[in-house]
Parts: structure tokens; sequence; C-alpha cells
């Protein structure tokens, strides 16, 4: 059994189906905003601050795997409901908070480490979703092809350049008085 912890946007969704392809048990733990997952029958509806209600949730559906997906907006502390796991571990979490996101959620993970949880990346089972270095067309660039696409770049450039000062130049020379020949 593995367990889902979803935040908002699709990543979700493509991971819950690529389980159901594989036939793997699955928990959610959704602690999205507009509770997108709250249709799927395992599925748990929770705010950020009830962290000891999830591991209960979890230990109690014996997952010993989490994946951690989807975007959480950084909490406003003051209006957050606790519950006592998350009270004993909120001075890290606070304290972490003002060094950015990426601290916060690897306080997290380190909580749920803590808890006897292994952590599995959302890419695991969707390794699709990552695109590795290289190059992804059939036909590469010759060098005419780059002179073509340098002359094309000079060209939006010059066009904007005039877009943008074109109009003073003219004002400008407006001004100078006209010679008659």
């Amino acid at each position: 059994m593995i367990g889902l912890i979803l935040g908002d946007t699709q990543l979700g969704k493509v991971i819950i189906k690529k389980l159901k392809l594989l036939k793997i048990k699955f928990i959610i733990i959704d602690i999205s905003k507009k509770r997108i997952f709250r249709r799927n029958k395992n599925s748990h509806s929770l705010s950020i601050g009830q962290l000891g209600k999830a591991i209960s949730i979890l230990k109690k559906n014996r997952c010993k795997k989490i994946i951690f997906a989807g975007r959480v907006n950084k909490p406003n502390f003051s209006k957050v409901k606790f519950d006592l796991k998350a009270l004993y571990y909120l001075p890290k979490i606070i304290k972490e908070s003002t060094k950015g996101d990426a601290p916060i959620l690897k306080v997290i993970i380190k909580i749920f480490k803590k808890e006897g949880f292994k952590i599995i990346k959302s890419t695991f089972f969707n390794p699709e979703l990552v695109l590795t270095k290289g190059n992804y067309t059939k036909i590469k660039p010759n060098n005419l092809n780059k002179k073509d696409i340098s002359r094309d770049k000079f060209i939006k450039y010059a066009w904007e350049w005039t877009d943008k000062y074109g109009d003073i130049i003219i004002k400008q020379l407006k001004r100078f008085p006209q010679k008659q020949l």
C-alpha cells in the first residue's frame, strides 16, 4: 500500500492513473485547497495542520511508502488549526518557513521518515514526466539553419527596436530646421 499526499495540480491524477494501471493499492491524503481528490474511495481530505491524523491514517492502512505530489501554498500559520503531532513539530516548520518552500518540505519529509515511512519520488512510477538531457528531434540543425535562426533573431530585434525608438528619432529629426536645396 502506497500513501499519496497530494496537493493542487494534475500531477496527482497522473500518478493515480498509473497506479491503477499497475494495480497497486494506494490511499490518498488530500491536502489540496479545492479537495480535488475527494471522489476517490480511498481519499481523506485533511488540512495542513493535521499531521498526526495523516500519519495515523497511513499507519492504520499499513502504508510503508509515501509519494508527495502537487502544489501546496505556504499556510498562514496563525489561521491553521494544528493537532498535537503538528504542534510538536511546529517550531521546526516555522523556523524553516523563513528560508523558503523547499526547507519546509525537507522538514516534513524528515518527519515522515522518522515515523518509519519511505519517501518515493513522484517520478518513480511516471519517468516519462522527466526529460533527460539530449536532442528530442530527429533532425539536427545544420550551419545554414543556425544562420537563419540567428538572422531571424536579429530581424525580430531590429523591428522591436524601431517600434520602440523609431517615433522618438522622427520627432527629433522634425525639430531640426530643413535645408532647401
